[in-house]
């Protein structure tokens, strides 16, 4: 049996293939129609899919058409036609609420099921209605204990915040979690907290406009500040889910055993939209996509990377979600010089921006403070002394992919303890899918891709 889960609509679109149970492929839509955050599901992965798999005897759907339309009404805004897509008409598909695929997908893929209660948190700018909602997770048993419903919104404010700052508004938000280390924040901190009084109703967007660090500064505090106050008094093991899951940052407060998966935003609700009725716990891997059909040579990553210092891999199955996580990434070797200024350049990247790092699992808590496992890069920790300071933030934070002996890049760190972790992509383009999108970035940059 063939299931298809689907997410599109609105940003971050992608599907989910389930073959009797299995999962046997994910993919954003962005990856095949190279526009970042696509919201389409463009017709070249449609039918790579069908090709490969056929079609489906079920498809899922991540949110109610009838409730979002009802919201979007008393918003004032022009109607939307109803989902479809080849041929595939929403009135037959199986549709599962916005925040129940999100919740589901986030439970599901960890590893607390089984183990007890615990709490997961869905935190976006916007489902249906619900922009924050906390669900009681135990066994195969999801119950919504509370909701936040807009226009009331902690992720509406963030992307106001965005669009204030100069940056794009539900695609930009990780530059605010960069820019923000350059800002007290103190003045636009004050106009959040006020604006906060009125409801956290930033739908309309933010009128100011400043300094764009110090917006981003402000902006940061003050979703630090409410998300503490969600977690705060939980007790157990949390799950973080929803597009606000990404902000590194924040989830480096949170000092529950925590889950982020590897895709919290809309494009996991592709496989969250399909978990919500099954009710199964899922063992996944973040490598769910395209297929380039060959092997790491480590030993040539490992030269080029002590020769010349910098090497993008690309191999294997794609990763599934916005982090690179080494089959599609560009490395570089901490030890050698101008390694920074080179990647900015091979990646036109603003100098200011961070860079992510791969380390051991079992080092994490000698470099870093409060370190843990973080397999997706999903959280950042503030680093020790041993920690090169070239890879430091502003803010002394460094954001963290934690690896096993079971992943191929491990005996890398012998040689090399911090490998810096980038995406195989330019600025503004999305990681590189397959074959053709590889040979193109090798034209633009001249990069050695092995």
């Amino acid at each position: 049996m063939i299931e298809w889960g689907l997410s599109f609509g609105s940003h971050d679109s992608a599907i989910a293939v389930f073959q009797d149970d299995d999962l046997v492929f994910a993919s954003e839509g962005e990856r095949w129609s190279k526009i970042k955050h696509d919201k389409t599901l463009p017709d070249n992965l449609i039918s790579f899919v069908t090709n490969k798999y056929g079609e489906p005897d079920k498809i899922y759907y991540f949110e109610d058409y009838h409730l979002k339309e009802n919201r979007r009404a008393s918003a004032g805004q022009k109607p939307k036609e109803k989902p479809s897509i080849a041929g595939f008409s929403y009135d037959d598909w199986t549709i599962t609420g916005h925040h129940h695929s999100h919740a589901s997908w986030g439970y599901f893929s960890s590893d607390f099921v089984g183990k007890g209660p615990c709490t997961t948190i869905v935190i976006d700018a916007i489902g249906e209605w619900d922009t924050m909602s906390v669900w009681r997770c135990e066994g195969s048993r999801l119950s919504k204990e509370s909701a936040t419903i807009y226009p009331n919104s902690l992720g509406l404010m963030y992307t106001a915040a965005t669009i204030a700052a100069g940056f794009k508004g539900n695609s930009e938000e990780y530059k605010m979690m960069g820019a923000s280390a350059f800002g007290k924040g103190l003045e636009e901190y004050d106009i959040l907290n006020r604006l906060r009084e009125t409801g956290f109703n930033f739908h309309k967007g933010w009128q100011y406009h400043g300094d764009r660090f110090e917006i981003a500064a402000g902006a940061q505090r003050l979703y630090e500040k409410e998300l503490f106050s969600i977690v705060k008094d939980i007790e157990g093991p949390i799950v973080l889910v929803g597009g606000c899951a990404l902000n590194v940052k924040a989830n480096m407060l949170i000092k529950n055993d925590l889950y982020v998966p590897p895709a919290p935003n809309d494009a996991g609700s592709a496989i969250g939209c399909v978990l919500a009725h099954k009710k199964q716990k899922l063992d996944i891997s973040p490598y769910m996509g395209y297929n380039i059909v060959k092997p790491p040579v480590l030993s040539e990553i490992r030269n080029a990377l002590l020769t010349d210092g910098i090497v993008g891999v690309a191999h294997g199955k794609c990763e599934f979600g916005p982090r690179a996580l080494g089959n599609r990434s560009i490395l570089a070797n901490t030890k050698s010089k101008y390694w920074k200024e080179r990647l900015c350049k091979i990646k036109n990247r603003s100098k200011w921006r961070p860079f992510g790092v791969i380390v051991k699992e079992e080092d994490v808590s000698k470099y870093f403070q409060r370190g843990r496992p973080s397999p997706y890069m999903n959280t950042c920790f503030y680093a020790k002394d041993a920690v090169p300071v070239e890879l430091l933030h502003e803010d002394k934070t460094v954001r963290v992919q934690t690896i096993t002996p079971e992943h191929y890049l491990y005996p890398l760190l012998d040689d090399i303890p911090f490998l810096v972790n980038t995406s195989l992509n330019i600025n503004g383009k999305p990681i590189c899918n397959d074959e053709q999108d590889v040979s193109d970035l090798v034209k633009i940059t001249n990069l050695t891709i092995l």
